[in-house]
């Protein structure tokens, strides 16, 4: 993807995430305390296996050498690692096709339960709890989506200091 689609697609992120920021969070099932072994929080000095992908001012974004492509069998594209002020706190995961997305759709809704949909008609799904936010969507048009996991205690640091 590139720097001005990662840009606008985290910001169109923030807005729809930050309407459920005021929204009370209920924890949902099997709420992450971080993605692939990463802690949220964790500082980007105790991770060796990272490769720059893209850098702002406080902000990067970073890949893992080794990195498994696939969500259980659902093909993924690309997964970006972000950092603010060198702590991890937010996934990005691409993927492509339809039948990826029904799998992802599967899995996730398994191990997280039944997600908030505000518009029926739109594979857009949010699941909000105590410290993490997740939205995972799909594009017909495009025949892509995203996952997005969001660490709320930086997320919100980030947005205060902006």
């Amino acid at each position: 993807m590139m720097t001005s689609q990662r840009k606008l697609a985290t910001l169109i992120f923030l807005l729809v995430i930050s309407v459920y920021v005021a929204i009370p969070a209920f924890a949902f099932q099997n709420e992450p305390d971080g993605f692939r072994g990463i802690k949220w929080g964790t500082n980007i000095s105790e991770l060796a296996d990272l490769l720059l992908v893209e850098s702002g001012k406080d902000t990067q974004y970073y890949c893992r050498k080794n990195d498994e492509m696939k969500i259980g069998d659902a093909g993924i594209d690309q997964i970006s690692y972000g950092f603010y002020k060198n702590r991890f706190y937010v996934v990005l995961v691409e993927y492509n096709g339809f039948l990826n997305f029904t799998k992802l759709k599967t899995i996730l809704f398994d191990q997280y339960g039944k997600p908030d949909q505000p518009n029926k008609l739109m594979e857009k799904y949010f699941w909000s709890g105590t410290t993490v936010d997740i939205y995972f969507d799909y594009n017909e048009i495009l025949k892509r989506g995203d996952i997005y996991y969001s660490f709320r205690p930086i997320q919100q640091e980030r947005a205060k200091e902006r």
